[in-house]
């Protein structure tokens, strides 16, 4: 099932349950730094995992700048102050 970016922050966002989250750095051989982010959770039973973005980090994988994407992705998703109920 393919999800649109409009709809996928819908689902997300309408979530009442955990939303679990993973990152995957690297760097491509022409030194270019990415990071992707997933999120993870579980809907009607069924385990969902759906790609939120891959984004290119400023420099390097640091610890700070890793935070700085992960940050700005979940602002996109409207998620960054989200809790379960």
């Amino acid at each position: 099932m393919r999800l649109t970016k409009i709809k996928l922050k819908h689902t997300i966002k309408e979530h009442s349950g955990a939303l679990n989250f993973v990152t995957d750095a690297w760097t491509s051989p022409n030194n270019k730094a990415y990071v992707a982010v997933t999120v993870h959770f579980e809907q009607n039973g069924i385990p969902v995992c759906l790609l939120l973005d891959v984004m290119e980090v400023a420099c390097s994988h640091t610890s700070e700048n890793l935070a700085i994407v992960f940050a700005d992705i979940l602002k996109d998703y409207e998620i960054e102050d989200t809790a379960p109920n």
